[in-house]
């Protein structure tokens, strides 16, 4: 017994792709759904003809009056662009230009006058502690 048919095999055999009349004339249900899916497709069908006939045909010279402003805006149209065209490329150059051409000064830090350093190492010197126990002893006299 062959098994029953999807909706994709039918969906096929309604837009000709597939053929599955053998099946459909010994199997009830699957001719069932084929006349259902065939008689929903023909009352779309039928609609969608029915809206198309009720749209009114447009007046006559209508299509060719518009055939012809379409014609005029392509031959009107490039020409408006390409009038600033060059003006553009020459800002993009500029911009290209400045961005390689111009380095931002490097900042160089201050360097100390010389008394300065050597009071600065005289006092590293001259400590007993190092000065990174300052901190520790500022732990211990908050506990006082």
């Amino acid at each position: 017994m062959n098994p029953h048919l999807s909706e994709h095999d039918l969906l096929n055999r309604l837009y000709g792709v597939e053929e599955h009349a053998a099946h459909l004339e010994s199997c009830k249900e699957c001719a069932r759904r084929w006349e259902d899916l065939s008689a929903r497709r023909a009352k779309l069908m039928s609609t969608a003809l029915s809206r198309a006939a009720a749209v009114p045909d447009p007046p006559d010279g209508f299509l060719a009056v518009q055939r012809n402003r379409i014609y005029a805006r392509l031959e009107v149209g490039p020409q408006r662009r390409i009038r600033w065209a060059p003006a553009a490329v020459a800002a993009g150059a500029l911009v290209a230009v400045g961005l390689f051409v111009h380095r931002p000064a490097a900042s160089t830090p201050a360097e100390p006058a010389d008394a300065q350093l050597f009071a600065d190492v005289y006092t590293v010197e001259q400590s007993v502690e190092p000065a990174a126990a300052e901190p520790i002893h500022a732990l211990f006299e908050e506990g006082r």
